[in-house]
């Protein structure tokens, strides 16, 4: 009765492991691609704490000196190389708030982050035709780092 109950398992047994052996592992940050074109990474938001968060604010603080301030950040995606930053600028002691930005980097040869340019932040200005022109201008940055 045992030697029964087991071979009328061994076809359950034997489509588990063929479902399961045969699919190809998951490739994160695949930077190769099917097509050996550009690399197929996605935009991503770096930890707190980081190395790459804390590079892309020292480029951010460094683009707004001499102002002391405190970098309250609700948007950042970073996808080789390029980086998309929102900030809310506020006085270290938080009475204080500024004029939030926007701003695009690019992590240079010498693999410093530098700000390229800040957004305008006059009133009426059309966000979607600035995002346009910006992409003619950097065509490298990738799109999906853009808050559209």
């Amino acid at each position: 009765m045992k030697a029964r109950s087991i071979l009328a398992l061994l076809p359950v047994l034997f489509a588990s492991l063929i479902f399961t052996g045969c699919t190809a592992p998951e490739r994160k940050n695949d930077q190769h691609g099917s097509g050996g074109g550009k690399p197929t990474t996605h935009a991503h938001t770096p930890a707190k704490g980081s190395a790459e968060r804390n590079a892309i604010l020292a480029a951010v603080h460094k683009a707004m000196a001499p102002k002391k301030v405190v970098l309250v950040v609700p948007y950042l995606k970073v996808n080789q190389g390029w980086a998309w930053i929102q900030v809310d600028p506020q006085s270290p002691d938080g009475t204080q708030h500024y004029e939030s930005q926007s701003g695009l980097l690019h992590k240079g040869t010498n693999a410093q982050w530098k700000l390229l340019e800040w957004m305008p932040a006059e009133e009426g200005t059309d966000q979607k035709k600035y995002f346009q022109g910006l992409r003619k201008k950097y065509p490298e940055a990738p799109a999906d780092i853009f808050p559209e």
